[in-house]
């Protein structure tokens, strides 16, 4: 990928291209790292729980990150009526 330009703003802000965030599935409320070394920044994502949670349970709970989030608030849920 080629660099790309983007610019700070007065209170510390960037924005990433549209299109970096789509390739990257940065949606909100993703978690990035920051790293520093020398004079070079790097972002990397970090996986939600629930995110890794998926892959862990072979798909017992759900394949994905919005199933497993369902299954747990269920399982919540029966455990409060209980």
């Amino acid at each position: 990928m080629k660099p790309e330009s983007v610019t700070v703003s007065k209170r510390g802000y960037i924005v990433l291209p549209a299109h970096i965030r789509k390739e990257m599935n940065i949606k909100p409320g993703t978690k990035i790292l920051i790293h520093t070394e020398k004079n070079r920044i790097t972002l990397e994502t970090v996986p939600s729980f629930t995110q890794k949670l998926s892959g862990l349970t072979q798909k017992t709970m759900g394949d994905t990150p919005e199933k497993v989030d369902l299954f747990l608030d269920k399982e919540r849920k029966e455990r409060v009526n209980d």
